[in-house]
């Protein structure tokens, strides 16, 4: 007499996903936008906005003038990367400056976030922006949308 047995394994990742609460807004709503408008004639400055519907704009005026807009729609997972990055940062608790220029060509970037639950705006100065916490949630967009952080620094001014 002869047996023989099969044994099937199945191998699966047991990968958690943690929930994103995402944005509960229309799709054509600004969830997230980045402006940066520059105080010299030798900075460029720009706009990204990212609505609902995941479709980013980036608009951009160079040193020279010239206009520049890209739309593009971002993957599902990226955009709720974001989201849950912005949220558990905490962004809409950084308080804006009240504070002084401290160059002349330094710009004031704001970043906006409307996420229905949560819709806050901050404006920081440049140099703000490239610290603590302000730091994190700027380079946090920055790097999903790929357009550069702020302007560069003055020539004075080591680079971030």
């Amino acid at each position: 007499m002869f047996c023989a047995a099969v044994l099937l394994l199945s191998c699966t990742r047991n990968e958690q996903r943690e929930e994103v609460a995402l944005p509960n807004v229309a799709p054509d709503t600004v969830v997230v936008s980045w402006s940066v408008v520059s105080r010299s004639s030798d900075r460029r400055s720009m706009h990204i906005v990212l609505h609902a519907s995941r479709e980013l704009i980036t608009m951009s005026r160079s040193a020279t003038g010239t206009m520049m807009s890209v739309a593009r729609t971002v993957s599902e997972e990226d955009y709720a990367k974001l989201v849950g990055t912005l949220r558990s940062l905490q962004c809409c608790a950084l308080p804006s400056s009240s504070g002084e220029r401290s160059d002349p060509s330094e710009a004031k970037p704001q970043l906006e976030i409307n996420f229905g639950d949560m819709q806050c705006e901050i404006e920081l100065w440049d140099r703000e922006w490239r610290e603590g916490r302000a730091r994190e949630c700027g380079f946090a967009f920055a790097l999903f949308h790929h357009s550069g952080f702020v302007p560069d620094p003055p020539v004075d001014e080591p680079s971030p």
